[in-house]
């Protein structure tokens, strides 16, 4: 695989993507590089969920030489997670999740300019689909692998990665059973297995456990790096007592093994005179960085391609493992030419030394000022959270900087390992570290995950189309038609999604793919969330509907200003006749035909009453839950579907137009369909604010402070009171007692959430009563909220 085509070339599969998600493994990471470029090629091929795990060390090393200002994403759009290991954490894994599929890339490359494509590289990959599932033991390896760092993960993380990715994936099970570095068929005439350190085994052993060694005539060793005194190069010539070592070894090598005893069977050769060696790639001087270490039989050939370096700490002995985390694959074939494949055929001995060439000397990193490590910073609802290894002392403060301003900030709470700080974040990326009260950092930096943002790239096939659907009014406008023929699906998969219970269908690379359930969810209550920091929490706070909300509005906003812009440079134009029709053009009409009379009224109805049934399997939920709290998705649930109502209903009245009924019917037609929209507005309107206000007494507000809620609740009352002033404008007298329906539920809203200000008010109904060319005033609200 060519090293600067790694992410260009992952599979597309369509409008939608073939992958949703990706996990990324790296030692070394380039932040700026990945922010500003990686995440954009990711985002190409439709993938939401981003996660990256990169050592510890490398990544604080990182982040001194990078300002927050120039971020643009992390902790936003993607999330880096710090892993720590005894020595290096080292694997190059790349994870693409989708539905009924999984690719991994796995190699020597890090996330970096060199990585990807500045350095000779080695990838190889795996894949698995609903049409063919023969790599999928090892993909299952692989993925499972990832738990073995998962007690470095806090709750969030380890629910992103290790819980929302498999659910949404078919090919994905914990269930599936796993036998560790067993050689698995991935191809006629190939084999596979895994290898990496775990407790039990060395990576080298796992390699000696499929090679027959005695058997082996010539080994070829590619390595960007050595033991000093060569202990891995001498391990196999030991191992391999019949045959001779060859190492490619580049010229410009700086940790050569300079000081190994001279060994007859151990040959240097020159990468740069292989074909790979010769290879350019645009001006670039490039280095080798690939490892490989080849082993030849008389009837079979034996490829290591991974992370390792020929070194002890990567390859660990015989008996004890590494120090490093390592990852690699061994391909076992009886017809493969591997080293041909991969041009690293051995031409020409080295015409230098090996034990003149100089080593580098490593930095030095002074880590004594890092009295404690964090593992994770949090921002959600105006709580900062950090998650330590150990317990912060009461007397140390939170350093928060933006890149424009550093504040330092006295902790609030201690709990544990974990701290809070009480901080309202603007939106500029930060990170933040434990530090003394005059700055003195006392900890790794991290940059702080926005979780309310995070959230949105949750790859649910739900979460997934109402991105898909957001950007499609950010990009062409609202049809608020459109909104609620689909708000109905949206509004049962999200709830749908709160169901632990529930589980993706487990399917054979046979199978047919997954259809949609149409079926109303079956909710249940599930005790774990109860034990669960993150998943019972967010279960309050879940608010994955607001964007919809915040981008109709703001796509209603902006039309206002095309228009008031347009008219304005016209008449400074002497055009004012032109501008005049620019403003009709805008407000379309709707032709109305006979068959389509009733299904304006009917499509109101249909999400009102399914609104009503909403409330019903809400309350379920939560009368076996601990949490009795009104969620922001419940505020946002209403507030759509009581737009969405009162838009066909009220607001595009005088728009419907029946030019294309014949004179003698149109009356007729035009009352059919009147009686429908007020119909839907009487029974199921009325009904579904009854219900809400009904629920919300019930359950109320979440106990703990939260501002962000605050603006939830007051835009559900914008929309609440909205209803009722029209309601009550086109009701007739016959309608008196339903008057008074509407008066006593919005007086219970009000009791529990208040009336928001008249500015706020004045500010979000006028561009609305604008865009509706004057459907209603805020002056009739205000009138409304007199009687109440």
């Amino acid at each position: 695989m060519i090293e600067h085509h790694i992410f260009t070339d992952i599979p597309s599969g369509g409008k939608n993507g073939k992958f949703h998600s990706a996990v990324l493994t790296t030692y070394a990471i380039d932040l700026i590089h990945f922010d500003r470029h990686l995440v954009n090629m990711l985002h190409r091929k439709q993938i939401c969920s981003i996660n990256v795990l990169a050592d510890a060390n490398q990544l604080e090393k990182e982040m001194e030489y990078v300002n927050p200002r120039f971020m643009k994403g992390i902790g936003r759009e993607y999330s880096i997670q710090g892993i720590s290991s005894k020595g290096a954490f080292h694997p190059k894994i790349n994870i693409f999740v989708g539905d009924d599929s999984v690719l991994i890339v796995l190699g020597t490359g890090n996330l970096t300019v060199t990585g990807h494509g500045k350095n000779h590289e080695t990838f190889t990959g795996l894949m698995v689909d609903s049409n063919n599932d023969t790599h999928r033991p090892l993909i299952e390896e692989c993925w499972r692998y990832l738990y073995r760092f998962s007690n470095q993960f806090v709750s969030f993380d380890n629910n992103r990665i290790l819980r929302e990715i498999p659910e949404n994936c078919t090919m994905l099970s914990p269930t599936y059973h796993v036998v560790p570095h067993r050689l698995c068929n991935v191809q006629s005439g190939l084999y596979a297995a895994l290898l990496y350190n775990d407790d039990s085994s060395s990576y080298l052993k796992q390699i000696t456990d499929i090679v027959p060694l005695q058997d082996v005539q010539n080994v070829t060793v590619v390595s960007p790096f050595f033991d000093e005194n060569g202990d891995s190069l001498v391990t196999l010539a030991e191992l391999c007592t019949n045959a001779k070592i060859d190492v490619l070894i580049h010229r410009t090598c700086s940790l050569p093994p300079c000081k190994m005893p001279e060994n007859k069977r151990i040959s240097f050769f020159d990468f740069e005179e292989t074909v790979r060696g010769k290879m350019n790639f645009k001006v670039y001087d490039r280095q080798l960085h690939a490892k490989i270490i080849h082993f030849k039989t008389s009837d079979k050939e034996f490829c290591v391609i991974g992370s390792a370096n020929a070194t002890i700490a990567g390859l660990g002995t015989i008996k004890n493992r590494g120090i490093n985390d390592e990852f690699g694959i061994i391909y076992v074939s009886s017809n493969t030419d591997f080293m041909s494949e991969l041009g690293l055929k051995t031409k020409q001995k080295i015409d230098f030394k090996v034990k003149d060439m100089k080593r580098a000397v490593a930095d030095s990193t002074d880590d004594d000022h890092r009295k404690y490590r964090v593992l994770s910073a949090q921002y959600d609802s105006g709580r900062l959270s950090i998650f330590c290894d150990q317990v912060i002392p009461g007397d140390c403060f939170v350093a928060i900087d933006n890149g424009y301003n550093m504040a330092i900030c006295k902790i609030d709470t201690i709990e544990n390992e974990r701290c809070y700080v009480e901080a309202k974040l603007a939106q500029d990326l930060s990170v933040c570290y434990i530090a003394t009260s005059n700055g003195e950092c006392l900890s790794n930096k991290v940059f702080i995950n926005n979780i309310a943002n995070l959230e949105i790239t949750n790859p649910s096939q739900t979460s997934r189309s109402l991105n898909r659907f957001i950007s499609r009014i950010e990009n062409e406008g609202y049809d608020g038609l459109e909104v609620a023929d689909m708000l109905t699906d949206i509004m049962w998969d999200l709830v749908n999604e709160t169901d632990d219970n529930q589980q993706l269908r487990k399917v054979t690379a046979s199978s047919k793919e997954r259809t949609r359930d149409k079926s109303l969810p079956d909710i249940k209550y599930n005790a774990a969330y109860d034990n669960d920091e993150v998943r019972s929490h967010r279960s309050i706070l879940v608010d994955r509907t607001s964007r919809l909300i915040e981008c109709i509005e703001e796509s209603i906003r902006k039309k206002i200003r095309s228009i008031d812009d347009a008219i304005t440079d016209e008449e400074e134009e002497g055009k004012a006749e032109t501008s005049n029709d620019r403003e009709i053009v805008e407000y379309e009409e709707i032709s109305v035909s006979k068959k389509t009379i009733k299904s304006y009224g009917e499509l109101s109805s249909s999400v009102l009453s399914n609104y009503s049934k909403l409330i019903t399997k809400r309350t379920e939920q939560l009368n076996k839950s601990v949490f009795k709290f009104v969620t922001k998705d419940d505020l946002n649930f209403f507030s759509l579907s009581m737009f969405a109502s009162v838009e066909i209903c009220y607001l595009n009245r005088h728009k419907y137009q029946f030019d294309e009924i014949d004179p003698i019917y149109r009356s007729s037609c035009q009352k059919q369909l009147y009686d429908s929209l007020d119909r839907s507005m009487c029974v199921d309107g009325i009904e579904a604010l009854e219900r809400f206000a009904g629920f919300c007494r019930s359950m109320g507000k979440p106990s703990f402070k939260d501002e962000d809620f605050k603006k939830k609740t007051d835009r559900t009352m914008k929309y609440a009171l909205l209803f009722g002033s029209l309601f009550y404008r086109n009701a007739t007298w016959k309608e008196e007692h339903l008057k008074n329906r509407v008066l006593q539920a919005l007086q219970s809203l009000i009791s529990l959430f208040g009336i928001p200000s008249e500015k706020f008010l004045e500010d979000e109904l006028s561009p609305l009563s604008e865009r509706y060319d004057y459907a209603f005033r805020y002056s009739h609200v205000k009138n409304f909220i007199d009687k109440l």
